[in-house]
């Protein structure tokens, strides 16, 4: 005669057995396989590539990331900036040395959009945004059809938007305490972040992408009343295929 023991006897006897042996043979699952979180970890863990930056000087490896973003032909750049009693916001595309265009928001005002060709900064926007621009001053004419007004970028009057192209294009050259911090991720790639300080007393944070060219990634800086943020994305290298500049808004 058969004599199959139940499932549920079966199953009641294993675990009693274990539970006797557990002091002396520890029952469970082997040493090392894991289960949950823990063993994510520790797949994450192995899995992680080398550290590229590994042992580099962090002043050196900050101002390669900035040569680097500086000398791309071609960015895309999402800029707040807050300078005095304006909060501004912008998405801009930047393009060799000088050229910067895009829209412009400033808070409370109006939007608006700017065009920077090597010295001339041209803008144009809705009332709220001329208004603004112009604040005491009668606003000017329009120099174009499509109402474009020109200005010199040494004109103190455009000083703001032209902060706003300048912010995407920092300068590492005079960086001080610059230090490296835990490493953090964007869009599940490795970032590294550095921490400087900038002359004045600027605080400034830097993430660096780890993945590839070491492009900035994101660039903060904090200075009392004068603070902001730029946001890096669509950086083509050195070498691609240029556009013409757009007609902004036409």
């Amino acid at each position: 005669m058969r004599t199959t023991m139940p499932a549920a006897v079966s199953a009641t006897a294993t675990v009693l057995t274990c539970a006797a042996l557990l002091t002396v043979t520890g029952c469970g699952p082997a040493k090392g396989t894991g289960t949950g979180a823990a063993a994510k970890e520790s797949a994450t863990a192995s899995a992680k590539a080398p550290d590229p930056l590994a042992g580099k000087d962090p002043a050196a490896v900050l101002r390669a990331a900035y040569e680097e973003t500086a000398k791309a032909e071609k960015k895309n750049a999402a800029v707040s900036r807050t300078i005095g009693d304006r909060q501004m916001s912008a998405g801009l595309t930047f393009e060799g040395d000088s050229d910067c265009w895009g829209k412009v928001t400033v808070m409370r005002a109006g939007t608006g959009e700017i065009l920077l060709e090597g010295s001339r900064l041209s803008f144009r926007g809705d009332e709220g945004f001329l208004k603004d621009q112009f604040r005491d001053a009668p606003p000017k004419s329009p120099d174009t059809d499509q109402g474009w007004i020109d200005a010199r970028t040494s004109d103190p009057s455009v000083a703001h938007l032209r902060a706003l192209c300048a912010a995407a294009r920092p300068d590492p050259a005079e960086l001080t305490d610059v230090r490296r911090e835990p490493d953090t991720y964007q869009n599940g790639k490795p970032v590294a972040v550095f921490k400087a300080k900038a002359p004045g007393g600027a605080e400034i944070t830097d993430h660096v992408l780890l993945d590839g060219v070491p492009y900035l990634s994101k660039h903060w800086h904090q200075a009392g009343n004068d603070h902001g943020r730029v946001e890096y994305d669509g950086v083509r290298p050195t070498g691609a295929v240029s556009q013409p500049t757009p007609t902004l808004g036409t």
